[in-house]
């Protein structure tokens, strides 16, 4: 709650503007249905390459070796269509975080134009014991950074 007692907004997904960093991607023909447009499953694929070149960038150092997550809730929405060929970015922020779990939303966008959102839960862990674990400092001070609050 704000200091007003009103719950905040969650945050618009499809704002370009909310998003700090970036996946530049592009459609393969093999993306693409019978429809002529990339299938609504190879979003999730974009998704997940973004989030894993982005999380387990060495260069931003959010995971230790010991350190993984896994997917345990997505949630997408479709608005408009992908097409071969074409150019793409996708955008990661945070969103929410827990003791040990996190959320994640991404867009696709060509432009300034949304085509794609996601929201997807994490959950810590220790590579070894596959338990789950709390958020590391590290990963809690990037969440902030990138527009978590606390759940």
């Amino acid at each position: 709650m704000s200091a007003d007692g009103q719950t905040p907004a969650a945050p618009n997904l499809t704002d370009r503007a909310g998003y700090k960093l970036w996946y530049e991607e592009r459609v393969r023909f093999s993306d693409v249905d019978h429809n002529n447009h990339v299938n609504h499953a190879v979003f999730l694929n974009y998704f997940e390459t973004a989030r894993v070149s982005i999380t387990r960038n060495p260069e931003l150092g959010m995971l230790d070796a010991s350190e993984n997550f896994n997917v345990v809730r997505v949630e997408v929405d479709y608005k408009a269509e992908l097409r071969f060929p074409g150019k793409f970015e996708v955008g990661i922020r945070g969103l929410k975080y827990g003791r040990t779990s996190f959320r994640l939303g991404q867009g696709v966008f060509q432009g300034d134009k949304c085509l794609c959102t996601e929201e997807v839960v994490l959950v810590f862990m220790d590579r070894a014991t596959r338990k789950s674990k709390p958020i590391s400092e590290k990963l809690l001070a990037w969440l902030k950074e990138n527009g978590a609050t606390a759940s």
